[in-house]
């Protein structure tokens, strides 16, 4: 059985007739290029089955494009519905959500959280109880990684942190 090919985008550039770096500003949507052009590329991304490298990219650019989410249950409404919200506004964005669950009682937030930034994340947002808010809040701002708490509780108000807004989190 053969082994298909990898599809690069050295391939899309030469199907739509550019440069790589053409091909690369089309996916990134960063500088001016002619909607002509962009239709172009589009159309070789599309015939070819093109799949982005995201690690690659994150290599090249210093971001994943994704975020990491933790919540503590996600039987519970609440959680459910801030998963659902959080995720359509970030695929908006052209970013992706890393999701993960905490524990009911926080119990594994620390370990999610390092696997997190092990993987490289551009955010993280913890929604539930963590009890060890203020370390990982320290953590987070060692590692320059913008971390949210989302909660519906005022558990948080003892917490001294900067913050952040999705707003912030998507333009990281």
């Amino acid at each position: 059985m053969a082994i298909a090919k990898r599809i690069t985008i050295n391939d899309v550039a030469l199907a739509a007739g550019v440069s790589v770096s053409t091909v690369s500003l089309v996916l990134s949507g960063k500088g001016r290029i002619s909607p002509a052009t962009g239709q172009r590329v589009n159309a070789a991304i599309e015939t070819l089955g093109f799949v982005r490298n995201r690690q690659a990219a994150s290599l090249r650019g210093g971001q994943s494009g994704v975020i990491g989410l933790i919540v503590a249950d996600l039987c519970k409404p609440f959680y459910a519905e801030l998963t659902t919200g959080l995720t359509a506004r970030l695929e908006a964005e052209g970013r992706m959500v890393f999701l993960t669950q905490g524990g009911r009682r926080g119990e594994h937030v620390r370990q999610r959280f390092d696997t997190l930034v092990s993987q490289g994340v551009d955010g993280i947002v913890i929604a539930g109880s963590p009890g060890n808010a203020g370390e990982l809040l320290a953590q987070a701002q060692e590692h320059g990684i913008p971390l949210v708490f989302a909660s519906r509780a005022g558990y948080l108000d003892a917490v001294s942190y900067t913050h952040l807004t999705l707003p912030t989190i998507c333009s990281v």
